[in-house]
């Protein structure tokens, strides 16, 4: 499916070229119950998985949790060059299946991307190794700052991993303490 993202565009692309890229038609797909939408959604959030298991490493390595946040920035670079047209589109498209809305704010980030975040920023607080006055809200900063930034320089500049990966990284400077 997200051969078919990449060779069309996020909102260019249809069913009838997702069934495509599968082997399938579409007809196969209606009877299966599935849309555009849902396979979207389903790709976006198999996403979501595969970067909660790749942030374990990070999470808990005994190194510093500077260092740990290092770790879990190149986690999600590796989940963004992975799975690029995808996250591309679902950044200039609906991008719901990345927020849950709550009771007191409209929209935040799911914490399947912000909870490894935050859990590293408190570590750096007791560590004394990263400043953050709100682990939580400071998460949702850096999963969007590190990722939307990362995607949007690969896809839109078209700069290549090895440019892209310091570049962002250098923006981290501000959780030194």
């Amino acid at each position: 499916m997200e051969a078919a993202v990449a060779e069309h565009g996020f909102d260019g692309v249809t069913l009838e070229q997702i069934a495509g890229q599968a082997g399938l038609n579409r007809v196969t797909l209606y009877r299966r119950g599935l849309t555009r939408e849902t396979l979207l959604t389903s790709a976006a959030l198999a996403a979501a998985e595969e970067f909660r298991a790749a942030a374990l490493p990070a999470l808990t390595a005994t190194t510093s949790a500077r260092d740990r946040l290092m770790l879990l920035a190149h986690a999600l670079f590796d989940l963004a060059d992975q799975h690029l047209a995808l996250l591309a589109g679902l950044f200039d498209g609906p991008t719901a299946v990345f927020h849950l809305a709550t009771d007191d704010h409209d929209a935040l980030t799911r914490l399947e991307y912000t909870a490894p975040f935050a859990r590293i920023l408190t570590d750096g607080q007791a560590d004394g190794t990263l400043a953050s006055v709100d682990p939580e809200e400071d998460a949702e900063v850096l999963f969007n700052l590190l990722g939307w930034t990362y995607v949007h320089l690969r896809r839109s500049h078209g700069w290549s991993p090895a440019q892209a990966r310091p570049a962002v990284l250098r923006q981290l400077r501000w959780t030194a303490t």
